[in-house]
């Protein structure tokens, strides 16, 4: 493979130029704000001298390369910097997924990482076997999709009172992904209509995404940390520790 190779796989770039996906490319910002936003939401926390655990704190830079990957993949258009593209969303993810399973489902590190790798597993053997079926390259985002509408049933059904409410955002955060999915997926066909293509519209929501998930993963954080302090405070409370 030629990593020095131009990729056009979207409708908006013609040629080989910098700035051929001007749409493409400004759409990036979309994560920057994102992070921008999340970083925002952290700040009383900074400001009380509050840690916020490495397992929350990481999805901002994470937004952050997504936005700078992306942007490099839609200007530079090679192959390697389309691994500046795909990488940063990949980690964020599984990166995600992690932090999930640490906090709404309180698992230990060591079963968080099982449960990374057993969703590794699932994407690769669906890459295999369906990716070639689904038009555009998609096939590798369909696996997220189904696992946000997995994230959304098992809090509805929850027998944790707690957790149940947050299964409103993620069903929000599903529908968005699917919205942005479809549009990712159609760009080609709709390249004689609109010269531009749909491609931007998933930048448009996958930044949307990534930060509706994270503020749903802050404001849980927030909600377990405020119980654990009530409980520290009452005797008779049990809190168990906070650490991830």
């Amino acid at each position: 493979m030629n990593l020095n190779e131009h990729v056009f796989d979207y409708c908006e770039r013609t040629t080989a130029a910098f700035w051929s996906e001007p749409v493409n490319a400004i759409s990036n910002a979309s994560f920057l704000l994102a992070a921008w936003a999340i970083w925002r939401m952290l700040a009383p926390d900074r400001a009380a001298g509050r840690r916020t655990p490495v397992s929350i704190a990481f999805t901002t830079p994470l937004m952050v390369c997504i936005g700078l990957g992306s942007f490099a993949f839609h200007t530079i258009g090679t192959r390697w910097a389309q691994v500046l593209d795909v990488a940063p969303i990949g980690l964020y993810v599984l990166w995600y997924l992690g932090s999930y399973l640490l906090w709404f489902h309180r698992r230990p590190i060591k079963q968080a990482l099982l449960g990374v790798g057993a969703f590794i597993v699932f994407l690769a053997l669906f890459i295999a076997v369906a990716g070639p079926y689904i038009p555009n390259k998609s096939g590798t985002y369909i696996p997220v999709l189904l696992l946000l509408i997995g994230i959304t049933a098992t809090l509805r059904r929850s027998p944790d009172a707690e957790l149940r409410p947050y299964a409103a955002p993620f069903a929000w955060s599903t529908l968005v992904f699917a919205i942005s999915l479809t549009a990712r997926t159609l760009d080609e066909r709709v390249c004689g209509a609109l010269p531009t293509g749909t491609h931007f519209l998933w930048h448009l929501g996958d930044g949307l995404l990534v930060y509706l998930t994270s503020r749903t993963l802050i404001n849980h954080w927030h909600a377990r940390t405020a119980t654990t302090h009530t409980q520290t405070a009452d005797p008779a409370g049990t809190a168990q520790p906070v650490s991830p």
